[in-house]
Formats: C-alpha cells, structure tokens, sequence
C-alpha cells in the first residue's frame, strides 16, 4: 500500500508542475508628423504593400544572434504577431498620422490607389557580442515607392539604425528593435515628403 501511494504521490506532483509562462512582445513606435506637408503628396493616395522579408520574421520566434553567426530563439519570449506584420503595420500607421497622403490604405483595401510603397526587410535582430557583455538591435529596410499604374519605380532607398540594448535579455532587445525601428519611420517620414516635392 504504501508503495502504491508513493507512486501515486510521485505522479501527482508531476501533474501539477506549472509550466513557465510565454512573454509575448510587440513592435511600438513612437509617432511622427512630417516638418512641412507637400503638396505634391496631399492629392496621392498611397497602398502600403505587405512587406517582404525572410521566414524567420514571419514566425513569432524571437532569435537574437551571437558575434560568430550563430542564431538562437529565445525559450520564453515570442513575438505577438510576425515582425514582418509588426513592422507593415506600424508603417502604415505612422504614414497615415504623418497626413503627407490623401489617403493611406493596405495592400488588401480593393480601393485604387496612386502609389504603392514595397518594404523588405532586410534585418531585424538582437545581437550579442563574444563574451555576451553587449547587445544592440540592427534594423534595415529598404522602401520603393512604386506608380501603380506604370508599375514604375519613382524612388527608393535603404535604411539602417543600430540601437544599443540596455537589458541583456529579451526586453532589452525588445525595446532597441523599437527604437531602432522608430528612428527608420522618421527618416522614412522624410524621405517620403521629400519625393513629392
């Protein structure tokens, strides 16, 4: 009998092992208005394309990269939505309260539209250094903006920001792929009213 409880005892307590919770993180932006409006831009209506980067920003894993290229998922931390539906959305969000457009909509709104803005992302990750004493997050996109109706390209450019981490850890990662992120809106703010002048 009291083999049978211990047994019993043995098992019950694997049952109530309480698995680690899953922090789940997204991308946030700060909010940027272009300095002066152009014109050339207000009578456009722009469709801001799904972006395109590589499968490993389409999961919600959230890898970070050593100094010799090898690249590791956090085991407790994911992302909310795939950076790359973070970062479309964010865009979107930020071109529209930046008021440079007539209107700005996304790529599946069967409404026509002037211009189409294609975004790849071409990095987005947390790095460490060798002995793991730094980190800093790396961000490049490049944006064309697109006429739809002669699917030429009128302009595009490549953007990059590196931002330090101040946490060694996911959080920290999290919030310099933020402001990473932020400083590639606002110089993507620009650019964008600059074109249309």
């Amino acid at each position: 009998m009291r083999t049978v409880l211990i047994i019993l005892a043995v098992l019950m307590s694997g049952c109530a092992t309480v698995k680690p919770p899953i922090t789940e993180y997204r991308v946030i932006t700060e909010s940027f208005k272009a300095d002066k409006a152009s014109e050339g831009c207000r009578d456009k209506s722009l469709k801001v394309a799904q972006a395109f980067s590589s499968s490993s920003l389409m999961s919600l894993s959230m890898d970070y990269m050593e100094s010799d290229n090898r690249v590791f998922s956090y085991s407790q931390s994911k992302w909310q939505e795939s950076p790359n539906n973070l970062i479309t959305s964010q865009l979107l969000k930020n071109i529209r309260e930046a008021e440079i457009f007539s209107s700005v909509e996304t790529s599946k709104s069967r409404s026509k539209s002037s211009l189409i803005l294609e975004t790849n992302i071409e990095e987005f990750m947390q790095f460490f250094s060798k002995d793991m004493k730094t980190s800093y997050a790396y961000v490049v996109i490049t944006l064309a903006l697109i006429d739809s109706k002669t699917n030429s390209v009128i302009a595009t450019k490549t953007f990059n920001s590196k931002v330090d981490a101040k946490t060694l850890d996911a959080q920290g990662g999290v919030e310099a792929l933020n402001g990473a992120l932020s400083k590639i809106i606002s110089q993507n703010i620009d650019w964008l009213n600059g074109v249309c002048k």
